[in-house]
């Protein structure tokens, strides 16, 4: 009988990642979905979306695969979720307010990945969404992979290198002479480069310009001395280009896109960055008296983003989170992880419960769990395995 009962507790101990919500008031419990579940898929897709949404620099991140999942159910209804996703950069400057699902990835030459992780909150019946913090550490990934696949590609450069702002000068006086815009568009900064042997040396750019005040219908002949026109009024652009030296001339390119400081989003993109999880646009629509009655307490976003400088070393995918603990920005850090492992049957150690004596204004944020989840669904499966990436990344994760 002493073997049954042990058989029986060991049963229980396999099922509690499974186990239902704790009852109202148990606000510090945490869940353990499984990372292929539509919820997390959801959830994990709302985080990439408002961590791009809130970053004013680089590039607009998609996701690769979702490597843990923790959920913490609310008091006032919905629920927190502790989120690590694998991702990788794309094409689109996150000025160009774009889904990461309407981006390219970049080729396999120039990818860049890394880990991020998020606290987001999520109430499906009152269709909010707000994303608490988010930490993310990204990184070119290793020469020797490139090299292995591709031994002609371009070579990524420093972006601050004359070459290369002379490149993004040439390519910009080509798209200020050939555009219909109204004013002379001068170079903000180079964000991306790289170098090629083509019938010579090529060199390729992505930089941001920004409306000057100088209009078209006068001569220029110096842009830089034209005055940029203020942030609230000037458009911003993004740019590829190429200089190509040959042995007789110079061929240049160039392709812009212009953003509006002020352009509103769409009503579709309106609409799916603030799908929550598990409901349509039709089922979300909270009656009047629903959405006066519940305005719940929901701090700034704090969170940044980190790049490493190009390595040769085998970086997988999770011991970048070694890295995360110094950040690139100006932002706080978000709130570190406590020593204890949070269990995924609701209970936990040396974590202060909130005060049920008073009334909850807002949603109850735990710091990051420092377990990633036990589930056998995590991480879940890679949304692009065929690429460079798939060497790059491990089955389960070690403990931070």
């Amino acid at each position: 009988m002493a073997w049954l009962a042990w058989v029986l507790f060991g049963m229980q101990v396999l099922c509690s990642c499974t186990a239902a919500p704790p009852a109202p008031g148990a606000g510090a419990a945490l869940l353990c979905p499984r990372c292929d579940d539509a919820t997390v898929e959801a959830a994990a897709d709302l985080a990439l979306r408002h961590i791009n949404a809130d970053r004013e620099e680089g590039y607009v991140l998609s996701l690769y695969r979702i490597v843990s999942a923790r959920e913490q159910p609310q008091e006032i209804t919905g629920s927190v979720f502790y989120l690590i996703l694998d991702v990788v950069d794309t094409e689109c400057h996150v000025l160009s307010k774009k889904l990461w699902k309407n981006c390219n990835l970049r080729s396999a030459h120039s990818t860049v990945y890394g880990q991020c992780k998020a606290i987001i909150y999520i109430n499906q019946a009152r269709n909010i969404t707000h994303l608490n913090t988010y930490e993310c550490t990204l990184q070119p990934v290793p020469g020797k992979y490139i090299w292995s696949i591709c031994p002609d590609c371009p070579i990524d450069g420093s972006p601050t290198k004359p070459e290369y702002l002379e490149a993004a000068a040439r390519s910009l006086a080509k798209f200020n002479a050939e555009s219909e815009q109204t004013h002379y568009f001068s170079v903000l900064n180079v964000t991306r480069a790289s170098m090629q042997w083509v019938v010579g040396p090529a060199h390729f750019v992505e930089f941001l310009i920004q409306e000057t005040s100088c209009s078209k219908d006068d001569k220029v002949a110096d842009i830089s001395m034209c005055e940029p026109l203020p942030p609230e009024v000037a458009k911003i652009g993004f740019c590829k280009g190429s200089v190509v030296k040959g042995h007789v001339e110079q061929f240049v390119t160039t392709s812009c896109e212009i953003y509006s400081q002020q352009e509103p989003a769409t009503e579709e993109e309106n609409q799916e960055a603030n799908q929550t999880p598990g409901k349509s646009t039709q089922d979300q629509q909270a009656s009047p008296s629903d959405a006066n009655s519940f305005s719940p307490h929901l701090e700034k976003t704090v969170g940044w983003v980190k790049i490493l400088p190009p390595s040769n070393e085998d970086i997988t995918f999770h011991s970048l989170q070694e890295s995360q603990n110094e950040h690139k920005d100006r932002k706080p850090i978000p709130p570190k992880a406590v020593e204890s492992a949070h269990r995924c049957d609701g209970e936990n150690t040396e974590v202060n419960k909130p005060d049920l004596t008073k009334p909850v204004t807002g949603p109850v944020f735990l710091p990051f769990p420092e377990e990633p989840s036990p589930s056998d669904s995590c991480p879940g499966e890679a949304k692009h395995p065929e690429g460079i990436l798939h060497p790059l990344i491990t089955r389960k994760p070690a403990t931070v």
